[in-house]
């Protein structure tokens, strides 16, 4: 890539010297782009609505995206962040730069559609959603538990699927209960009998353990990097608040606690408490991701 820029630059110069000034500006505007774009990497170059990037630079920075700041921070010799992608996100060409505007990249996003997931639940079942004390206690939890991550990654390989079975509700589903819309449902349900292993999906250290109101038996593992799993309606957790744990480690058993209507792993990811497609993470290790 230097090498590449530095014979624009060449080029760029013996045009100019020799009067031909408009084509050497060209070319030596298109070698400033690249240099700008060689300071700020990132993956993947094309994504969808839900999906998350990771920005790469050699040197500290804050970026922008969609209106919203992000500081890299320092991991094996580069700057990095995982930077979500909303779900309203437009298809397009999109840039992140620097807060400096100095360096920049761009992607593309492309279309995605999700599906409807219609739920009918019995009275009893519904009424849990509008305990807005309880859950919203609940949720003061979630966000202590995932307001600090590891300043280095725990991980370095792909994640691996936390159980096994039948995939019944996939990401990004908008769900609709007893015809009325609630919530994107901005996790991968795995169906199988209770007492199913639920494994770690990498290394990391376990966050929150505890029985919530409409999770049920919940374990959270931070990665690192602001990168969090959830694991709920189990009907037993394996480990406890502070454990370490390794890829593959049971942690639990799938169960159908809290808002569930049959033996089920709800599994989500998260970037702090955005929650973000599981698949990228699944397929291939973040740090080669293209």
């Amino acid at each position: 890539m230097i090498q590449q820029l530095s014979g624009l630059m060449l080029v760029a110069t013996v045009l100019f010297s020799t009067g031909t000034s408009q084509v050497g500006k060209e070319i030596t505007e298109q070698a400033q782009s690249a240099t700008r774009q060689s300071q700020l990497a990132v993956v993947p170059s094309t994504s969808s609505p839900g999906d998350v990037l990771l920005a790469k630079s050699r040197q500290p920075a804050t970026v922008t995206f969609f209106q919203k700041s992000y500081r890299l921070q320092p991991s094996k010799g580069e700057y990095v962040r995982f930077i979500p992608v909303p779900f309203d996100a437009k298809p397009g060409t999109h840039t992140i730069q620097t807060q400096d505007r100095i360096y920049e990249s761009t992607i593309t996003i492309i279309p995605k559609q999700f599906q409807v997931d219609r739920l009918t639940v019995s009275q009893k079942l519904n009424q849990m959603r509008q305990d807005t004390a309880r859950i919203n206690a609940d949720q003061q939890k979630i966000n202590a538990a995932r307001s600090k991550s590891a300043d280095s990654a725990y991980f370095t390989d792909k994640f691996l699927w936390p159980a096994e079975g039948r995939i019944t509700t996939p990401y990004g589903y908008q769900r609709v209960v007893n015809g009325v819309p609630a919530n994107r449902h901005a996790a991968i349900d795995i169906a199988n009998k209770t007492g199913t292993p639920i494994i770690a999906a990498n290394h990391g250290r376990v966050v929150l353990a505890d029985s919530l109101y409409l999770t049920g038996n919940t374990v959270i593992i931070d990665h690192g990097l602001q990168v969090f799993s959830i694991y709920a309606h189990m009907s037993k957790i394996e480990v406890k608040t502070g454990d370490e744990v390794k890829a593959g480690q049971q942690i639990g058993q799938i169960g159908s606690t809290g808002f569930s209507t049959g033996p089920h792993l709800h599994f989500g990811m998260l970037i702090g408490n955005t929650y973000v497609n599981p698949q990228p993470f699944l397929e291939a290790s973040p740090f080669l991701w293209e």
